[in-house]
């Protein structure tokens, strides 16, 4: 678009999230997810949110 002055001030940016919010968004959301799926098994299994992460990360070494 021009101005009245006749300069070209540019493309005008579109609302919205740009990729790299989007991404941020959706790390963000699969790590509450996660976080929240652990506390609930926490409280039904007994053990604490730390242990389930060491437990599964290294006792079980089941990476095939």
């Amino acid at each position: 678009m021009r101005s009245a002055d006749g300069r070209y001030k540019g493309r005008r940016s579109r609302g919205g999230m740009t990729p790299g919010q989007i991404g941020v968004t959706a790390v963000t959301v699969i790590l509450a997810v996660l976080l929240m799926t652990m506390k609930v098994n926490s409280q039904w299994c007994g053990q604490t949110c730390g242990e389930q992460l060491y437990e599964a990360v290294f006792v079980t070494e089941d990476w095939s």
